[in-house]
């Protein structure tokens, strides 16, 4: 393939990423990189924690780098990397997400670390309902990276009503009804929910589309229907009956995924 056709194909395809660059640190996971986008945000007083897919793959489910930053904050982050586009910049702009029906991720800005593998998208914090700039938001792995907490992040995939990821969040951690019981508070989130959900649909509005637009659900009930203990057996694949305890979690390996050696 030709590099005008390579580069038609990136155009035609949204979300297509170019994997033509060296590979990301830490055999292409990318934890160098991340560190060094969180430590330059940082020193220009600008909080952040991931959030989204990479962060499942640090609560253990199997999983581009989504950072949450304050919302008042995301423009002069998206500044800071760019650089004003100037050529000594480290970032360049990269092609957004493709759009999925229960997300507002691919309407973010998104960076590629030049000539490398590394993508990283900047959130807005009122989006995924986790503020970087309070402590009890945030975790740092084993490697020094900033994670949404395990009680926010629940909260926060909870009102997205991204039900796979909340399903894979379950598993990896092998959470359960009670947990969410005692954690989560679901009465008060319920009464948060209602303006974080007009809040998104607004959002929705704007951008003239239905993708990420949210109902109103019973939080509760929804925790319920995949922490139960009959919820998580129902999703462990046949082969693994037997071996795992949840679709993430083996008998042999049962120590949380946080604590082991791992590149998040």
């Amino acid at each position: 393939m030709t590099e005008s056709t390579n580069q038609d194909v990136f155009e035609t395809l949204p979300g297509l990423r170019d994997t033509s660059g060296a590979p990301a640190s830490h055999d292409g996971h990318g934890i160098d990189e991340i560190l060094n986008v969180v430590s330059q945000l940082a020193a220009a007083g600008i909080p952040s924690c991931v959030v989204g897919i990479k962060a499942l793959r640090y609560y253990g489910a199997a999983r581009e780098w989504d950072l949450c930053v304050p919302d008042d904050k995301l423009e002069d982050a998206q500044k800071l990397l760019l650089r004003d586009d100037a050529d000594e910049a480290e970032y360049e702009k990269a092609t957004s997400p493709p759009p999925v029906p229960w997300s507002l991720r691919h309407t973010f800005p998104c960076l590629r670390l030049k000539g490398y593998n590394f993508y990283v998208v900047l959130v807005p914090s009122s989006d995924y309902f986790v503020d970087p700039s309070q402590a009890e938001h945030v975790e740092r792995s084993r490697n020094g990276v900033p994670y949404a907490s395990l009680v926010q992040f629940a909260r926060s995939l909870l009102l997205q009503q991204i039900m796979p990821d909340l399903a894979d969040f379950i598993d990896g951690m092998d959470l359960t009804f009670e947990w969410g019981a005692e954690h989560i508070g679901f009465e008060t989130l319920q009464e948060e929910s209602v303006e974080f959900w007009e809040r998104r649909n607004e959002r929705v509005k704007k951008n003239g589309d239905d993708f990420g637009r949210l109902a109103p659900q019973v939080l509760e009930e929804v925790w319920y229907d995949r922490a139960s203990k009959e919820a998580k057996s129902l999703r462990i694949e046949p082969m693994k009956q037997g071996r795992y305890f949840t679709r993430w979690r083996r008998f042999k390996a049962p120590e949380d995924p946080r604590t082991r050696d791992r590149p998040v």
